[in-house]
């Protein structure tokens, strides 16, 4: 007999926002346009009309500061993601690939006026580096990183049935470093799970101490696993680099705004100083 009960309407599919991302076609052209900006650069400078070098007129100097406020959009992605502040990093990813491009293409801009060997040219060669570097490994080595978090195939690879005590010591040891980093997080961030949970700037402000006891424990147990044997010296340096390189960047860049606006004397050691600029300072005169 069928029942009388009226039957619920099925639940409503919910929407699952698909994170943005950046395929290898618009890397893949985002690479070409800066290699290709940078080829007609040097060929200007070659070819070109060998006419005085203004990189300071108004439009070259207001392509470069609009290029340093985009270039500044990738700094504030590494604090956004390491500060906890966002729900939604490969977003913020995207922003900062984007923004990265659309600066690097307007500061060679402002470069063509200028002289390439040179100290401001320093900062050119390192832009186009990390541009170059970074697109690279989201090209080659994000499927290599996926494998690395995925699993760990070739932990204590070099244990074998003969060398079993070790590998029972080793094992051990692991066992004790994880309980040290879960008594570890449960005063850091009780909310948290050990076996995903990476301590970010936000932690290291409200506990540095914790924090820095923590790192030191998952360090260990990144070398007592063979995480950076197994994924090789690219893998495991080329973050750093990236990192390195970019944070000498910005002091770079910073310095050279700070000298072109207040310090235009120095910059132009006797020329006549002919951009936009707040002081004439260290000029001698």
């Amino acid at each position: 007999m069928p029942s009388s009960a009226t039957a619920s309407p099925p639940a409503p599919a919910i929407a699952i926002r698909s994170p943005a991302r950046l395929r290898r076609g618009p890397l893949m052209l985002m690479l070409a346009l800066l290699l290709g900006m940078l080829v007609g650069l040097v060929a200007y400078r070659l070819l070109g009309p060998q006419a005085p070098r203004m990189a300071g007129t108004p439009l070259r100097q207001g392509a470069a500061l609009l290029g340093a406020l985009l270039l500044c959009v990738p700094a504030l992605f590494s604090l956004v993601k390491r500060g906890g502040l966002t729900e939604r990093p490969p977003a913020w990813f995207v922003a900062h690939a984007l923004a990265s491009t659309a600066g690097a293409a307007l500061i060679l801009f402002h470069a063509s006026g200028g002289q390439l060997l040179s100290t401001p040219g320093v900062l050119v060669a390192m832009l186009l580096f990390l541009a170059l570097q970074g697109t690279l490994a989201r090209l080659f080595m994000a499927n290599r990183f996926a494998r690395q978090f995925g699993s760990r195939p070739l932990s204590f690879h070099d244990a074998d049935a003969a060398d079993l005590a070790d590998l029972t010591t080793r094992r051990a040891a692991l066992a004790d470093l994880i309980a040290r980093k879960r008594a570890l997080l449960a005063r850091l961030d009780p909310l948290a799970s050990e076996a995903v949970f990476s301590p970010n700037l936000r932690h290291a402000l409200r506990h540095p101490w914790l924090t820095w006891r923590y790192a030191r424990l998952a360090g260990a147990e990144a070398r007592l696993v063979g995480a950076r044997r197994a994924a090789g010296v690219p893998l495991s340096l080329w973050r750093r680099v990236h990192l390195a390189v970019a944070f000498l960047f910005l002091c770079g860049m910073a310095l050279h705004i700070v000298l072109v606006t207040f310090f235009a004397g120095y910059v132009a050691k006797g020329r006549a100083i002919y951009w936009w600029h707040l002081a004439a300072w260290g000029g001698g005169q």
